[in-house]
């Protein structure tokens, strides 16, 4: 999911500039929701059913808080970047591109260059 976020801030896919930022925020958001949902089911914690915030909060007091909390960030940050609000400007293909920055972060295991742990 994260190297289509990045394809779309890129320009290669998606509906043009004019939303891709907001887009890719989308798509990197449900990468972050995926890597939540595989620590808890490593944790013995499914609850598919729950908000995502609910999720966060069962898996902060379950796992790392630390983690659970940088996970947290990137999930409020891109949720802030979907929504469209008349007062406020789109995100920016940086600000985007920062925030898929920190989910690479997050599903990179400690010590490691290589992506695939879980939050």
């Amino acid at each position: 999911m994260l190297r289509e976020s990045e394809r779309i801030l890129n320009g290669a896919t998606g509906p043009g500039s004019g939303n891709s930022a907001r887009l890719a925020a989308f798509v990197a958001r449900q990468a972050v929701e995926a890597l939540v949902d595989e620590r808890l089911k490593v944790v013995g914690a499914e609850c598919a059913g729950a908000s995502m915030r609910t999720r966060l909060a069962i898996l902060r007091s379950l796992d790392g808080a630390e983690r659970t909390a940088r996970a947290e960030f990137a999930w409020n940050q891109l949720s802030a970047c979907c929504h469209h609000h008349a007062y406020e400007l789109a995100p920016t293909v940086g600000e985007v591109r920062v925030l898929c920055e920190r989910v690479v972060e997050l599903a990179t295991p400690a010590g490691s260059s290589q992506p695939g742990a879980k939050v």
